[in-house]
């Protein structure tokens, strides 16, 4: 164990402990000569996912990079299938899995230390778990291609690019590598778009918000679709301005004879119920077949197309079903495709779509539900369906490829007038046979599928594919020119030497600063300053260990510092001091790692951040990483931290945001990280840890202190002026307020109802022991009666017994 531990340190001090590769076995699949790399994270693909939307999307700029000569890696996030790199699907070269990533990557201590850390609680799996897998593919990736520009694209979504974005601003990935983030519609506007006004996980929301904020913020290449999403997210405090428009590829259609033929007779129109079909050719026909041999030829298909939920408008087109002329309703058959799901708005929580639809519907009108699918299956069964009228209905749409889709059909169309859908209708040139209607307005829907009806049937002029083809290759150049400009934009930057300071305070315990000391005269980056703050006891001479470090450092700087004076003050003492253009403060039990201030300093410059945090970590037998300082103020108000941070400062932001001289706070940086968060300061992210903590520390922050600490905390951010807070971070605290309220409005209106029912069961358990009471006494009386009755049978048996001998011997004579 001894030697174990020997080599960990060895490791954890050698400069190449963060940096990842392929098992020998996954190196021989891959074509290296390749000068053109593209790795798509997604947890949604077509031959995956059967909606389409982001997978779609993914799909379709897989064929079109394909094309233009890239090799392509899909990397699928939130899943645990096994493919080792094999891909069967056309245009990928490759597939990976995040849940395979101990298997296919040579993962090193600081690595597993890094995803054990993720595991402690579902939120932290479910992003910052996810977000460093796709981090640790890319940088094998990137190792694996050393000649190769490399251009990774994230969904906004799941901020799975998160650490991936981070890691490239701190310098962690070189220029070589380009990462784009597109914005397809996060949680954030599912939930408003949903009508979810009430969240059961607040936390877990807070979370996704700022993951996907940030991603979208901070990538090299960030783009919007649509005009109407850019709006959306900019209300709620995103930065657009770097963004640019990129409106989706079209996925052109290319739909199957056979599939769908229609066939002629009169039948009778089918019984209300859902079909499951599976996503085969064979079950695709099945159900075509099913609806064109059972559909009255004289009744009208009225299809809602999109998944059945609210922000797809399901409520609006079941509402406004209910307001269509008697007559009207005779005459149409309705068909749902789209997959059956939870509802979420606050009115109808707990239902599904099918429960909704029955709920509302049956009874009334012949309907049919079509949950499963696929997004190829839906088109080709419209397409083959007789003069169908298509409703999109959705209350708010970002790029939708519904609209892409059915825009190249020949059908009619009843169309939300909400800007997703007018964008994407005017990208295809498709204006005939389109009838638009007010968004979530049942009157405005009832109305247009009235007209759609009565101009029944009409066969509308669908884009002509030649002018689909050609809008593709405008897309195309325009994203290729995009990332163009983007590689350049990130070019390497010229280098930078900046003075940086280090202040190392060592009170009260002087024991290790000779350890730490040594740590820093060893450090590869060498425009230093080092003063060193101690204190000295009232009455004794100096400490030993600062008598010797003197002898050992002489060109550091030792200064005694008063002995009843505050951490904070001790802190502000440093900074006056600093010449330095910044500033790190370093605890005088803790260990750097060689490379810690040129990392520091790389990350500083690569980003232009007026401060640099990285995580924590500690060596007992085995490595623990402490935090990983995701920089969220949500999290960081919540405050549970065992120690203060570490972290390179601007001096002028040190400057600008005193310490809190407050007596007896240890937390004091975590103060100055929340301040440059609240006001939008540039803060780089280094991912991998970079110094070794005590886990015996005397900064190590007492539990029963954490409550000061966390008010103090509030209350230093409480003294910024609010004009000087950012948008977002406003619009954070507000949402974070609201859902506390209503979460503690929940918990209250648990607690009545379960006291409520506590009570109930008490009258019940008291009236049941009444009724228990009277049984028991009942039980008492009957079984006394029936030992009485057993009693009087006995004694007339032995009286007709008597009776019988003496009437024996009369008989006899």
């Amino acid at each position: 164990m001894e030697m174990q531990s020997q080599n960990l340190v060895s490791h954890i001090l050698s400069p190449d402990n963060s940096e990842l590769g392929f098992q020998p076995q996954f190196l021989e699949a891959f074509n290296t000569s390749n000068q053109k790399v593209a790795i798509l994270a997604s947890n949604e693909f077509e031959g995956f996912s059967k909606n389409g939307g982001i997978g779609t999307y993914y799909t379709t700029l897989s064929q079109k990079l394909a094309a233009e000569g890239w090799y392509v890696i899909l990397l699928l996030c939130h899943s645990h299938e096994n493919f080792q790199g094999r891909s069967q699907l056309p245009n990928l070269h490759h597939i990976f899995s995040t849940g395979e990533v101990e298997k296919v990557l040579n993962l090193q201590p600081i690595h597993q230390g890094i995803l054990s850390k993720c595991q402690e609680d579902s939120i932290s799996q479910c992003f910052d778990g996810e977000s460093f897998c796709c981090l640790f593919f890319t940088q094998a990736i990137v190792a694996t291609f050393p000649e190769a520009v490399v251009y990774v694209e994230f969904p906004a979504i799941w901020g799975l690019g998160y650490r991936t974005i981070q890691a490239k601003k701190s310098g962690v990935i070189g220029n070589s590598c380009l990462i784009g983030v597109t914005d397809h519609g996060g949680f954030e506007w599912l939930r408003e778009a949903n009508s979810r006004y009430t969240v059961d996980y607040p936390k877990w929301f807070w979370q996704a918000y700022h993951y996907e904020q940030y991603s979208y913020d901070s990538a090299d290449l960030s783009c919007f679709p649509s005009y109407f999403l850019k709006s959306k997210v900019e209300s709620y405090g995103w930065k657009t301005a770097h963004a640019v428009h990129l409106p989706y590829f079209i996925p052109i259609l290319n739909l199957s004879a056979d599939v769908g033929t229609k066939h002629s007779g009169n039948n009778l129109p089918l019984k209300t119920h859902v079909l499951c079909p599976n996503a085969s050719p064979s079950e695709g026909l099945k159900i075509s077949d099913i609806l064109t041999t059972q559909l009255d030829r004289k009744q009208i298909p009225l299809v809602f197309f999109g998944r059945l939920e609210e922000r797809k408008g399901l409520c609006t087109f079941v509402e406004a079903l209910q307001l269509l002329n008697p007559d009207i309703a005779e005459k149409i058959y309705i068909l749902f495709l789209g997959k059956i799901i939870k509802l979420e708005s606050t009115v109808l929580e707990g239902l599904d779509s099918q429960q909704y639809i029955d709920g509302a519907l049956k009874g009334k009108f012949y309907y049919h539900i079509l949950p499963d699918l696929s997004s190829l299956e839906a088109i080709n069964l419209v397409s083959q369906s007789p003069t169908p009228i298509v409703c999109l209905c959705s209350l708010q749409e970002n790029f939708p490829n519904t609209a892409l889709e059915m825009g190249q059909l020949a059908v009619s169309l009843v169309v939300s007038d909400t800007g997703g859908f007018q964008e994407t209708l005017n990208l295809i040139s498709r204006t005939d046979g389109v009838r638009w209607f007010e968004p979530g307005d049942v009157h405005s829907l009832a109305g247009t599928i009235s007209e759609a009806i009565s101009a029944c049937p009409e066969t509308p002029i669908a884009p002509d594919r030649t002018l689909l083809e050609q809008v593709n290759q405008k897309l195309l150049n325009q994203k290729l020119e995009y990332m163009s400009e983007a590689f350049i934009k990130s070019a390497p930057k010229d280098p930078q030497n900046p003075r940086v300071t280090i202040g190392v305070t060592c009170f009260p315990d002087t024991i290790k600063v000779l350890d730490c000391l040594e740590s820093l005269a060893g450090q590869t980056y060498q425009n230093l300053e080092v003063i060193v703050l101690y204190k000295t006891p009232i009455g004794e001479s100096i400490p030993e260990a600062i008598a010797l470090a003197k002898e050992q450092f002489p060109t550091y700087q030792f200064v005694e510092f008063d002995v009843n004076k505050s951490l904070g003050m001790a802190y502000n003492c440093l900074v006056e001091l600093a010449t330095g253009e910044y500033f790190l403060h370093f605890a005088g039990d803790r260990i750097a790692l060689p490379m810690m201030v040129e990392k520091f300093v790389t990350a500083a410059c690569e980003s232009d951040a007026v401060a640099v945090v990285c995580p924590d970590m500690k060596l007992d037998k085995d490595l623990e990483v402490i935090n990983s300082n995701d920089g969220s103020l949500l999290k960081l108000l919540e405050f549970n931290q065992s120690q203060d941070l570490c972290a390179l400062f601007a001096v002028e932001l040190l400057r600008e945001f005193r310490y809190s001289e407050v007596r007896d706070l240890l937390a004091l940086n975590w103060h100055i990280l929340a301040a440059a968060i609240a006001t939008g300061k540039e803060i780089a992210y280094y991912p991998y840890p970079l110094y070794l903590s005590d886990s015996h520390s005397a900064f190590v922050i007492d539990p029963a202190k954490i409550p000061k600490e966390r008010y103090y905390l509030r209350q230093y951010l409480s003294q910024i002026e609010a004009s000087r807070w950012t948008q977002r971070q406003l619009n954070l605290l507000l949402t974070c307020v609201e859902q506390l309220w209503q979460s503690e409005t929940q918990k209250q209106s648990q607690m009545w109802q379960l006291e409520q029912d506590r009570n109930r069961y008490q009258a019940l358990a008291s009236q049941s022991q009444a009724w228990m009471q009277t049984a028991l006494e009942t039980q008492d009386e009957l079984d006394s009666l029936q030992s009485q009755l057993q009693q009087a049978q006995a004694e007339i048996e032995s009286l007709k017994t008597e009776q019988q001998q003496v009437q024996k011997p009369i008989t006899t004579r």
